[in-house]
């Protein structure tokens, strides 16, 4: 603080020697003064802040460094106290220690030890100037924090920004929660891999370090490089998301359309089988003469009984799709969307139904989608992991030189402020 005082001291001068120069002619020059003079005077009141400041606490090392020599003196006399007590204390036991055919006989305790019962009053003594040793300090570091608060409460003020980036810094527990947020990211990443529904907890914990690592650096007290890779792990996770949904869209909407062609099927089979049955039961139906009006009935009874037929086979035949299980999986095409058992599933009920109805466009077109939306799931974790695990070991490839980068990519987001 010193040193900065003294350098304070020689700018502010030279700021001065600068306004009063009479060498320079021109509105730029009456300008340049100005300028030089105000920020002269501003550095006036940091150098007399840091020499004030800097006074305090040289007084308060002084008075420290008594206060340390009288506890340790305290302590050497305690120490040396407490081995007198114990020495005493080991004679005595030796002493009650009776022989075999004196066991049974009780021991008595003879007049206490001058030299013990001076070694308890030296502990005592030695307690005693601790306590005092350290009230005093308490209460000359409460005069001293006073006189330092008072030094710097002169015209030089913060501004809230600054307030809010001085409590960033102090706040070394944000630092702590982001680097337990992001291990516990990267661990529940990988078992979202099999457990897919808790894949919402990677991304939650993932947005917390983002919040964390942007409120540091924009406070000057972290760095824009791993805003950039948070930024990137939560691009990369929402783009998986997007995907895994996408997929799930075009499997129920394959699965309906395939129950729609076999409903439709279905029905138009079953209404070729009764075909002349209906054609014969609705031209009796329609019968006029010689044909009782019974007989009509019947046979536009029948024609309907046919028709509901119809329709009801086309229902099964839909039914039996919207309801069927999921297609089971193998191990490889568990791997090829990384573990997730569901979507790898999906991926193969769209291919099955466009398997079984080649010729529709629909079909093949969720097809084709479903494979890119899959490339986009395995490409986003293999960004978002080598994101990840670049991070967390650059460092130990590069012999510190990662952090080095990263902190050169340290500036706060500027704010009003006297300076």
């Amino acid at each position: 603080m010193k040193t900065i005082a003294d350098y304070l001291r020689t700018q502010a001068a030279a700021l001065t020697a600068m306004a009063d120069a009479d060498n320079l002619k021109g509105d730029y020059a009456d300008e340049l003064a100005e300028n030089s003079r105000g920020l002269g005077r501003k550095l006036d009141l940091a150098e007399e802040r840091y020499r004030e400041v800097q006074g305090h606490l040289s007084s308060w090392s002084d008075e420290l460094e008594e206060f340390q020599k009288k506890a340790d003196k305290a302590l050497r006399d305690a120490k040396e106290a407490q081995r007198v007590i114990d020495s005493h204390a080991r004679d005595q036991d030796d002493k009650r220690a009776p022989d075999k055919k004196d066991r049974d006989k009780s021991f008595e305790p003879t007049e206490e030890d001058p030299v013990l019962k001076h070694a308890k009053e030296d502990l005592e003594d030695a307690r005693k100037r601790l306590d005092a040793a350290e009230g005093d300090y308490r209460e000359r570091a409460s005069h001293f924090a006073s006189r330092i608060r008072s030094s710097i409460d002169d015209d030089m003020k913060d501004s809230f920004w600054n307030e809010i980036k001085g409590w960033v810094a102090d706040a070394e527990w944000l630092g702590k929660i982001a680097d337990w947020a992001s291990s516990a990211a990267t661990i529940v990443g990988i078992v979202a891999m099999f457990f897919p529904a808790i894949g919402v907890i990677a991304l939650a914990l993932t947005a917390v370090v983002a919040v964390i690592h942007i409120t540091q650096a924009a406070t000057g007290n972290g760095s824009w490089f791993d805003v950039v890779m948070d930024l990137g792990a939560l691009k990369m996770a929402r783009n998986g998301i997007k995907a895994a949904k996408a997929i799930k869209a075009l499997q129920q909407s394959s699965r309906k359309t395939a129950a729609d062609l076999a409903k439709d099927g279905a029905t138009a089979r079953s209404a070729q089988a009764n075909a002349g049955a209906r054609k014969t039961a609705a031209r009796k139906s329609r019968k006029r003469g010689g044909t009782s009006s019974r007989n009509r009935e019947r046979a536009r009874a029948r024609r309907l009984r046919l028709e509901g037929e119809n329709r009801a086979a086309g229902k099964k035949a839909s039914n039996e799709i919207r309801d069927s299980e999921m297609p089971q999986i193998t191990a490889q095409e568990k791997a090829g969307v990384l573990g997730d058992a569901q979507v790898a599933k999906q991926v193969k009920d769209i291919k099955k139904w466009r398997d079984a109805y080649p010729d529709h466009t629909g079909l093949a077109d969720n097809a084709r989608q479903a494979e890119r939306h899959k490339d986009a799931l395995q490409g986003s974790w293999i960004v978002s992991t080598g994101l990840d695990a670049t991070d967390k070991s650059a460092d130990y490839a590069t012999d510190d030189a990662y952090s080095r980068v990263k902190d050169r990519m340290t500036a706060p987001v500027p704010g009003t402020s006297q300076w």
